[in-house]
């Protein structure tokens, strides 16, 4: 068997020895090798500026559907359309490594709650009907308004 391989190893050399000598060795220019290395340069710039765009469109889209889910988010705590912006403005600048948005939210509306819809109601003690038409007792003489200023 180790005859076999040493005549196997010697074939396999003799004719990698005669390929060579058929074959002249090939050779590159000083062009060609400009013109390979630049092919080369061009791809590659070209898959960054792929890679770079994937990037970006990957970014607008997570921007976009983080926007999507805070102003849902807003929409469910009450806050009004024409005031998100605002409400979402200052939650942000809450925002830390131990609050995140939601909670930053929360947090605002619980020291502002005007802004979530849930704030404070003003009554003229008339009702839309007019003067005399269901109107709430709020004279002087009423005993919550009296308890409220100290009088009783």
């Amino acid at each position: 068997m180790d005859n076999n391989l040493q005549q196997s190893t010697q074939q396999n050399q003799s004719t990698v020895q005669q390929r060579k000598e058929r074959e002249p060795e090939k050779l590159f220019t000083q062009e060609d090798v400009n013109r390979i290395v630049g092919e080369r340069l061009s791809r590659v710039r070209q898959e960054t500026g792929d890679a770079e765009a994937y990037k970006r469109e990957r970014d607008e889209a997570r921007k976009e559907l983080e926007e999507y889910k805070s102003n849902a988010f807003l929409k469910a705590q009450g806050v009004r359309e024409q005031d998100m912006d605002y409400v979402a403005f200052k939650a942000r600048q809450l925002v830390d490594d131990n609050t995140d948005f939601q909670q930053a939210v929360e947090q605002f509306l619980k020291q502002e709650p005007c802004w979530a819809g849930k704030g404070y109601r003003v009554s003229t003690g008339v009702s839309n009907g007019g003067p005399g038409t269901g109107a709430v007792s709020t004279g002087a003489g009423d005993p919550a308004v009296r308890k409220a200023m100290g009088l009783e």
